[in-house]
């Protein structure tokens, strides 16, 4: 089913203004916009830094670490690192030592044994934070998310588990699925030599996206030999020719109204915040100028969102492709398969790069709007020190064979790759 020649022509017009935003964010940093420092992070050289949440748990549990010094030894990783990434914008240091004293207070008073802290608190000490999380399947709650899911949006929203060790992954989810984990099979035993694995190496070759990079190309493709030859797995290249169509099948999610009617969340009522009102456009000029109060890509997705909206014919034209791809992946993946497909088309871009290509979020964004379980896998660095990685897609609620798939892959290939090493 190929696209129209209008429908071609308001595709381009998307990419050719996701284009000018990226030129207009370009211009102004050369013009006096924001700057950045140029400096590398330290490498990391506290051990407990380096440890997965299972180890540093463990330890705890056996009083063998302190929890206060782990928290502190996090907070003094966070102001080290942060004032050059801005990655955490809320800090609660001063409650999270006193969180962390009144753990020890708790094992120091050795009311339970080793066995039973792990199981009522498996992660009893160790520090995390909160991510905002959106478009991935699964069966954790959505309750606290901001903002508030509705809708047809309820669908696609749920929050799971980042972690630097693929051990940490399951854990992590049983801790936060809740009552939800009944559904999925985490601690059913995993022989990866009798898994059924597919891959495919790009989409097609959708104008929309970026050419997959060859390093991505090239490491999908040691994988696939590893499995096969090493391993013993069934391998089979596919071609999914729909998943062409994976930015319009991510439209169509956003356009979708939920059974009772009502319509998604949209991205510029909550940059508006109780009731403002916020012309992307005009934001846009004043951003230019120095004036808004919003960032770039924040104004470049409400400008796009304007235009993102399917009426209802081409709404259930796309609707009817997503229900056909997903059968055929559903049908093609069963119970004892699994799906290898890139994460991103390139490897990590440059500041501000991404504004000039804004679609290349289909490559994951497709499985959001095809719902179904994935695990995105580390796989080591290229020959400039860019992170390598790879998807693994599952049937509906088979997570554990993407998580499985996810610990092996990290012994075989390599595990999280710590800053400033390379």
């Amino acid at each position: 089913m190929a696209p129209s020649f209008t429908a071609r022509i308001q595709l381009f017009l998307l990419r050719a203004l996701g284009f000018l935003i990226g030129l207009v964010g370009r211009a102004a940093l050369v013009l006096g916009g924001p700057k950045f420092a140029s400096k590398t992070p330290r490498p990391v050289t506290e051990p407990l830094l380096l440890l997965s949440g299972m180890q540093l748990a463990k330890l705890i549990r056996q009083r063998k670490v302190k929890c206060i010094d782990v928290v502190q030894a996090y907070i003094n990783r966070i102001k080290d690192v942060n004032p050059m990434i801005n990655g955490i914008v809320k800090y609660r240091f001063e409650e999270a030592m006193k969180e962390a004293h009144a753990v020890d207070q708790k094992l120091a008073e050795k009311q339970e044994d080793e066995a039973t802290l792990e199981n009522k608190w498996p992660f009893l000490g160790v520090p995390l934070t909160v991510k905002e999380a959106f478009q991935l399947q699964g069966v954790v709650p959505n309750k606290g998310q901001f903002p508030l899911a509705v809708g047809a949006q309820e669908l696609f929203l749920s929050t799971g588990p980042i972690c630097h060790y693929a051990e940490d992954l399951a854990p992590m989810l049983k801790v936060m699925a809740g009552p939800g984990i009944k559904r999925l099979k985490l601690d059913t035993k995993i022989h990866l030599k009798d898994l059924k694995c597919y891959w495919m190496e790009h989409d097609g070759g959708s104008f929309l996206m970026s050419k997959v990079d060859q390093d991505l190309i090239m490491t999908q493709k040691k994988v696939v030999v590893h499995l096969e030859t090493i391993l013993g797995a069934s391998v089979q290249h596919v071609k999914l020719k729909k998943m062409k169509y994976s930015f319009q099948l991510w439209i169509a999610m956003m356009s979708a109204k939920g059974h009772d009617g009502k319509e998604p969340v949209k991205f510029v009522d909550l940059l508006g915040d109780h009731g403002k009102h916020v012309s992307p456009l005009w934001e846009l000029i004043k951003w230019c100028l120095g004036l808004s109060v919003y960032t770039i890509p924040s104004i470049g997705l409400a400008l796009l969102e304007e235009k993102l909206r399917y009426s209802n014919e081409k709404y259930q034209k796309f609707k009817a492709v997503e229900e056909s791809l997903r059968k055929e992946l559903v049908d093609m993946l069963g119970d004892d398969g699994v799906f290898l497909y890139p994460s991103h088309p390139t490897v990590a871009p440059k500041h501000h790069v991404p504004l000039t290509r804004p679609f290349n979020f289909a490559y994951t964004g497709v499985f959001s709007a095809l719902g179904l379980p994935v695990t995105q896998c580390p796989l080591g660095l290229n020959a400039k020190g860019l992170p390598l990685g790879i998807q693994v897609v599952a049937g509906p609620f088979n997570d554990h064979l993407t998580l499985a798939v996810a610990q092996y892959l990290e012994k075989t290939f390599g595990v999280w790759v710590c800053p400033g090493k390379f």
